[in-house]
């Protein structure tokens, strides 16, 4: 009886809803679903089934990661309905952790292995759960932002924290979602205009000529409205070449008409860096300067069932690495240019039911790069702009994919599963797939499983770079693994657990190896590489507890990996953390706040730690144990913090002779604003 009744109900759907918790839907007695759906994560949002009453009807929800980002900390229901580990960080807990750059955020957010070469955003490389720092996609707004020169530029960002609405962490593979490059994880980073007129300035300071200057301004009404933000970095350096300059500018316009809605972003960044040691030790005078131009023009339609989404994106990377900042060798014959243009659109279909979801879409993709170093003759050169150099290499590759999934959700169980096609001109055709399951077996407590293959192409320094000590190889293939994962969501009103294992088993991984007995490294696709470990995060809520402390959150990973035996030594596959612990706890007191994060990990590997020109001792990453704090007042519209980095001051480095800055101390003060 109960049955018939819950299909006979008429269906009640909403084409938006945000900031508000789901509470309202249990009265409806029906089934809810929610149609405005992102491309982000669409395809790892499960339904649950919920209860008013006893005795009531069950409700199912169609929610998307969107939507259940936005209520992740509102409302317990939406949690468990992810089949897969997602971090979500609203905008909230971004305005009271004690990060200056988005690198710092997510080790404070999640037990995520980010390898630091320059503090505040200089550049850090992600890694998730073993993989190394290519094998992470990130995106801004759903778009595929990822630099195919290198991921040490995918953080290449042009905006700060506070122009951050939220961030999505994938822990796992996403290539059956996105392609290329989701090969261990996924990050998505999304800003959103709200109208509301809201304002924010800030201003810190700190020891080392660290100035932070930042703007940003929400204008509009309901139907159009607009995100400017500024924001300008600098520092002398904490140690001999260690300065940097950064300038941000970013600008998200949305517009919204007969159930449809127009989104345009863009972009710029313009930043210079003193680089000692990065990329070796023998000359640590390096320099690098990078800038980024990126935009995106969307659509997004919505009516009855069915959505319809596309987007057109470009993206342009410029660098110079200087091996000398200044008094070059005599044998130096000049820095490396390298400029990348990415551009391509998408398009994505789906359709609801009450039983699940099908969404099929494609993406086309170009890649090229302009360099004095990397790829094949050009016919001819290329001034760098701005510069008497002209770039005399080049390469480019084109990728098409396509991709189709179906969900199925009943009031308990949910299942989907999917594929994809990708077509490379240098890579040939690939093909991923991969298929999710949970299950309500409590009210609160839901295990799940997956099993995902995933794959990555090649780099353009991969493929091309030319070094003293490093040689690539034009003929690399693509690198793949397969995944499988299961675990157990636990939510209550106060107690959020997340418990995952997984293993992935990895084919063709491509690492920099050498002879033991020699010096030049060179890319190759031998290695087997299987990785497996665990993730757990713990979040307590103690708001209404009437304690000091407000919230909890642990995190906890473990990852152990084993390659084929071989002769080669290996330079990034086995420099991964092993144990990784996070914990941040925050504080209040009327006015007053108080945040602490703390974190531990436990490197496995070793390095070659640099003496001289001639002695280099190998060398075990040290485990390392660091403490942030932000202490802070906020009276009605202003708040005034003190920040202290590494309180201890513990000597470190996350790469290969590459020191670490101790304690950092730091004033700031920022101040909102109604136009």
């Amino acid at each position: 009886m109960r049955k018939k009744m819950f299909f006979s109900n008429m269906v009640k759907r909403f084409t938006k809803w945000s900031h508000k918790g789901y509470g309202v839907f249990e009265s409806f007695k029906t089934v809810v679903t929610i149609g405005v759906l992102p491309f982000s994560y669409c395809l790892l949002a499960m339904p649950m089934a919920t209860f008013a009453q006893p005795d009531s009807v069950a409700i199912t929800k169609n929610v998307d990661i969107e939507e259940v980002v936005v209520n992740a900390s509102k409302k317990a229901s939406t949690y468990s309905e992810l089949t897969r580990v997602v971090r979500v960080v609203n905008r909230d807990e971004l305005g009271q952790l004690k990060a200056t750059a988005l690198g710092e955020l997510l080790e404070q957010v999640a037990a995520i292995d980010i390898r630091q070469r320059g503090t505040n955003g200089v550049q850090a490389d992600i890694n998730f759960r073993g993989g190394s720092f290519d094998q992470v996609m990130v995106l801004l707004n759903g778009i595929n932002i990822t630099d195919p020169q290198t991921g040490h530029h995918n953080l290449n960002i042009p905006i700060n924290i506070d122009a951050v609405d939220r961030i999505e962490i994938l822990q796992g593979p996403g290539a059956r979602e996105y392609g290329a490059g989701a090969f261990a994880g996924a990050i998505n980073i999304i800003t959103k205009p709200d109208g509301s007129g809201r304002g924010e300035l800030s201003f810190f300071a700190g020891e080392y000529g660290l100035t932070k200057v930042s703007a940003s301004q929400n204008i509009g009404s309901k139907n159009l409205r607009s995100f400017i933000a500024t924001s300008y970095d600098r520092s002398d350096g904490y140690i001999e070449n260690t300065d940097f300059k950064n300038l941000n500018v970013y600008l998200h316009t949305s517009y919204s008409f007969n159930k449809s809605e127009l989104n345009f972003f863009a972009g710029y960044q313009d930043k210079g860096f003193g680089a000692n040691s990065f990329y070796t030790p023998k000359y640590p005078n390096q320099y690098e300067a990078t800038r980024a131009i990126l935009g995106s023009l969307g659509f997004d339609r919505t009516w009855n069932n069915f959505t319809v989404k596309a987007a057109g994106y470009y993206r342009k990377h410029t660098d110079r690495f200087e091996l000398f900042r200044t008094n070059p060798a005599s044998w130096y014959t000049g820095h490396n240019y390298h400029a990348t243009d990415v551009y391509g659109g998408k398009l994505s279909v789906g359709r609801f039911y009450q039983w699940g979801k099908t969404e099929a879409g494609f993406e086309l993709r170009r890649e090229e790069i302009l360099s004095n170093k990397f790829g094949s003759p050009l016919t001819d050169s290329v001034m760098v702009w701005g510069e008497k150099v002209y770039y005399k290499k080049g390469d480019s590759r084109n990728h098409f994919l396509a991709y189709a999934t179906q969900g199925f959700f009943f009031e308990q169980f949910s299942f989907s599963l999917g594929g994809q096609y990708n077509h490379s001109n240098k890579f040939g055709d690939i093909w991923t797939w991969g298929a999710d399951l949970s299950y309500n077996l409590f009210k609160n407590i839901r295990p799940f499983a997956s099993v995902n293959r995933s794959f990555r192409l090649p780099t353009f320094t991969d493929l091309y770079y030319q070094g003293p000590t490093n040689i690539g190889n034009p003929n690399l293939k693509a690198e793949y693994a397969t995944t499988y994962e299961s675990g157990l969501k636990l939510n209550q009103n106060i107690l959020r657990v997340e418990i995952a294992l997984f293993y992935r088993q990895g084919t063709d991984i491509i690492d920099w190896v050498k002879p033991a007995n020699e010096t030049v490294w060179t890319t190759v696709n031998y290695t087997k590489l299987n990785s497996w470990g665990s993730n757990i995060n713990l979040s307590v809520n103690t708001k209404n507890l009437n304690i000091f402390t407000d919230k909890i959150t642990l995190s906890y990973a473990y990852t152990e990996s084993e390659k084929d035996k071989s002769e080669l030594d290996s330079y990034y596959v086995l420099d991964y953390l092993r144990h990784c612990v996070t914990l941040n706890t925050r504080h209040a007191f009327k006015n007053l706040y108080l945040n602490l994060t703390l974190r531990y990990q436990d490197r496995n590997g070793e390095y070659l730690k640099f003496i001289d020109s001639n002695t280099s001792i190998p060398t075990s990453y040290p485990d390392v144990f660091l403490m942030d704090v932000r202490a802070g007042y906020v009276f009605k519209k202003v708040n005034i913090y003190f920040d202290v980095n590494n309180i201890f001051g513990n000597q470190y480095v996350d790469i290969a002779n590459v020191i670490q800055p101790g304690r950092w101390i730091g004033l700031g003060v920022s101040y909102r604003f109604d136009l």
